[in-house]
């Protein structure tokens, strides 16, 4: 019997989840107390720890902080009522196995437990039954996590907020699943959720939104990652406007393979968007693998760039993802007045006027249209599995990308 020690001076919740685990077959330890609890872990050796943030005396963090010390391998779940993303991402940082904001839900206590003790199966996620599915067939590719918990932190590009993000391993059939902080609302990265476009992809569930999520959702389209929970605040962090500093934190949390496979989107017709102005196009065609031939022509400085991506993750990684977001001064100052953009600061913008680039060096002199194939990358993972086929692109963005995404959805899953 697995036992699990609650440290927290609300009784209520003391034996309220006390009760609630018991049934479900746990041994319940019970303190109010940082010092008691310590006491208790020490004697006891629990499996799982669930540790509140905020109480008298030593407070959870500090708590925390021991037990880690006793033991490095300690499951600690953290939960508070006053949530913040720069708690949960200090609680993580500092060991933490995951944090949960008040009022808990027993379903999501439940499965973060079963999560922690290697339950895969036990009980999902559950997102309005959204999942990615599984498939045994013979044209699979193997569902993907990360191999452990990692912490970012950075500066939302339209909110201008100092903020961060907590990467979570989860189990086959999850998906990619956003959970804001502190609202606790899971969202999925799936295209029903998509909220608004142009400047940036969003999602939204019933009371929140979680903004810019193109360059993560690149991120694990390249890497093949299919199951992950990212807990968040408003706005994905923009880092310095590019990918790469996401990709580096994969690579830090490495990669597992999953048992179970996802059937891909294998494009077998050519699909192409209607009514788009005369300077654009956008179509998937069929291809034995993954590329994008993008075009972009416009006035100078920027001028005409095309750029043939073959999908990889290796050449995404060296040629796609340092591409950096860019705008014109004169739309940054239109943004501004929308109350967007508040973040676009000289080091994770490029910045330019009608004579050229005012703020950097350009890592790649065609860095422009590698960023608009960055961008396309993340909101075709929108349908949340891969893809196979050729994306044919000029003079488009977001809002013809997540067009292109809900047709594709509508001719080859309804």
């Amino acid at each position: 019997m697995n036992k699990v020690l609650i440290i927290d001076d609300e009784k209520d919740i003391l034996e309220s989840l006390s009760s609630i685990l018991q049934d479900e077959g746990f041994h319940v330890l019970k303190a109010t107390d940082g010092q008691e609890g310590l006491s208790i872990f020490e004697r006891e050796k629990p499996e799982i720890v669930i540790l509140d943030v905020w109480m008298p005396g030593m407070d959870g963090l500090q708590v925390l902080k021991k037990i880690k010390k006793k033991d490095k391998n300690a499951v600690v779940i953290v939960i508070s009522g006053h949530g913040t993303i720069s708690t949960a991402v200090e609680a993580v940082k500092v060991g933490a196995y995951d944090f949960l904001e008040k009022p808990l839900s027993i379903d999501k206590v439940l499965e973060v437990i079963f999560r922690s003790l290697g339950g895969e199966s036990q009980l999902k996620v559950k997102t309005e039954d959204f999942s990615i599915g599984i498939s045994k067939g013979l044209d699979i590719f193997k569902q993907k996590t990360i191999g452990k918990s990692i912490v970012v932190y950075g500066v939302g590009l339209h909110s201008g907020v100092k903020t961060g993000m907590i990467l979570l391993p989860m189990p086959v059939g999850t998906g990619i699943i956003f959970e804001h902080i502190p609202d606790g609302e899971r969202i999925p990265a799936y295209i029903d959720y998509v909220f608004s476009v142009g400047y940036a992809s969003s999602v939204k569930g019933k009371n929140c939104i979680v903004r810019t999520i193109e360059h993560l959702l690149a991120t694990c389209h390249m890497y093949g990652i299919t199951n992950l929970l990212i807990k968040v605040s408003e706005e994905i962090p923009i880092f310095d406007g590019s990918a790469i500093e996401i990709c580096k934190k994969i690579e830090e949390a490495g990669i597992v393979e999953q048992k179970e496979g996802v059937e891909p989107l294998r494009v077998n017709t050519t699909v192409k968007l209607s009514n788009l102005k005369d300077s654009q196009y956008l179509y998937i065609e069929p291809s034995e693998i993954f590329e994008i031939d993008y075009l972009l022509e416009h006035q100078k400085p920027i001028g005409i760039q095309r750029y043939h991506f073959r999908g990889s993750k290796d050449d995404f990684v060296k040629d796609i993802a340092p591409a950096r977001t860019f705008g014109f001064i004169k739309d940054f100052e239109r943004l501004a007045k929308m109350g967007l953009a508040s973040g676009g600061r000289i080091n994770n913008v490029i910045l330019l006027n009608d004579e050229g680039v005012i703020n950097t060096q350009l890592r790649f002199e065609d860095e422009f249209v590698r960023h608009k194939i960055l961008d396309l990358i993340g909101d075709i993972y929108l349908l949340n599995r891969p893809v196979i086929g050729k994306i044919m692109a000029k003079q488009t963005g977001h809002l013809e990308n997540i067009a292109l995404v809900k047709k594709l959805k509508r001719l080859f899953y309804q």
